[in-house]
């Protein structure tokens, strides 16, 4: 045993973590991602690096701000604890949620406190969910491309297994066309004696920045009866559907909570993520929302485990003022979805110009690029494709641009 020279020990393999704890750290992957120092700042850092692959939406933050600064307003009850400030005398996220959300996903049936679970971030509740939902192995399916933080989610905490299904380039990747796709794979994993609990819905999907339209989402309802599986619907980007000329005609949002899909699927199979911290561009204040309309059973679990992780009463403060002042969350969601189209179209004619193919956006903060006839064009062309693409890596990061693969890209982000 050795020690250093003030006589502490210097060795840490007399203090062992869990299984748990030597699977997270040696085993898992590293949720997070590679340092490249501080990002771009106007003023601070002019010279930093660009950050274009995080889904933050920065065009209507001098609105909110001023908001926020105008209403903010602590009572004593903020002060509490949990307990303490939801059963006291102040408002609060669990009853305003339910009526923001009733007002923007437009459900056929209510939703009310007691079928909804209100959390600190989606990404947090959607781990909960997945931990409750999968036994360590299971599968959890969602098509190609996908949000790839859904794969930290799914791994941590429960040990699940993200299992992307791929969709060949003629097919639709929104259309019922991809059913027989995650069938296969489903089967495929059956085979091999490989269970799977779930798949997933990104509606309006990320990375692809469209809405499904309502036979689609019909189509996974029905496959997850099939199946005898849950069907985990993200509905983050609800309020962010929006026209350009690019797309003078949208798919329009349909929550599957308006549809009746309870002739196709067991209801209690139906999962709702959703919240308003997207819209608002607000993803710092963590907060979010998980609807069950028919599962007491999964509301309860998930609200049990959030008691150790509450928001924040200052987040439940904020936003309860936000989501309680109607007029004000339809006049900036209109004004929101103007500017995204604004900045989209900027960077389609950008994209036209240099001759990159792109996918229309009509949803979200974020386009798929094709980066292929720039990239391709290097010096580097000649050499093998692991190095070409090691070659294209440096270069984007050496030219300031921060990018994890190569055509995901942000353009709602100015601050």
């Amino acid at each position: 045993m050795s020690s250093k020279p003030n006589g502490t020990l210097a060795s840490n393999s007399l203090v062992k973590l869990s299984e748990r704890g030597q699977t997270r750290v040696f085993h898992l992957p590293n949720a997070n991602p590679p340092s490249t120092g501080r990002f771009y700042d106007a003023e601070r850092n002019p010279d930093g690096p660009v950050r274009a692959n995080s889904a933050e939406n920065g065009l209507m933050t001098d609105v909110l701000l001023k908001y926020i600064h105008d209403h903010f307003e602590l009572t004593p009850y903020h002060l509490k604890y949990r307990n303490a400030f939801t059963y006291g005398y102040a408002p609060t996220l669990v009853e305003v949620m339910p009526r923001f959300l009733n007002r923007t996903l437009k459900p056929r049936i209510p939703i009310t406190p007691q079928v909804t679970a209100v959390g600190p971030g989606i990404g947090g509740i959607f781990a909960q969910l997945i931990w409750h939902l999968c036994d360590p192995g299971d599968g959890v399916l969602m098509t190609t491309p996908f949000y790839r933080d859904y794969v930290r989610d799914i791994v941590y905490p429960a040990r699940a297994v993200a299992v992307g299904v791929h969709i060949p380039p003629e097919v639709n990747p929104l259309s019922p066309a991809v059913v027989p796709f995650i069938r296969n794979e489903f089967e495929g994993r059956k085979s091999r004696g490989e269970n799977t609990t779930a798949v997933i819905l990104c509606n309006p999907h990320n990375p692809i920045a469209q809405a499904y339209p309502v036979e689609t989402i019909q189509a996974y309802a029905a496959l997850a009866e099939e199946l005898n599986i849950h069907l985990i619907v993200d509905e983050v980007f609800a309020n962010e559907v929006f026209k350009t000329r690019f797309s003078p005609n949208p798919t329009s949002f349909t929550s599957i909570l308006s549809l009746d899909t309870s002739s196709v699927c067991n209801p209690a199979r139906i999962h709702v993520l959703a919240g308003p911290t997207k819209d608002f561009g607000a993803s710092g204040i963590k907060v979010g929302a998980l609807v069950s309309q028919n599962n007491p059973d999964v509301v309860k679990a998930i609200g049990d485990s959030l008691m150790a992780t509450p928001i924040s009463s200052a987040a439940d403060c904020i936003f309860t003022a936000i989501l309680d002042d109607e007029e004000f969350c339809d006049s900036y969601l209109k004004d929101n979805r103007i500017r995204l189209a604004k900045a989209f179209e900027l960077l389609g004619e950008w994209c036209e110009f240099h001759g990159l193919p792109f996918v229309r956006a009509e949803a979200a903060v974020f386009a798929l690029v094709d980066l292929a006839p720039i990239i391709g064009k290097s010096e580097d062309q000649a050499l093998p494709i692991r190095e070409q693409v090691a070659s294209a890596e440096r270069k984007i990061h050496e030219g300031g641009v921060h990018l994890v693969g190569k055509v995901s890209i942000l353009y709602s982000n100015c601050v």
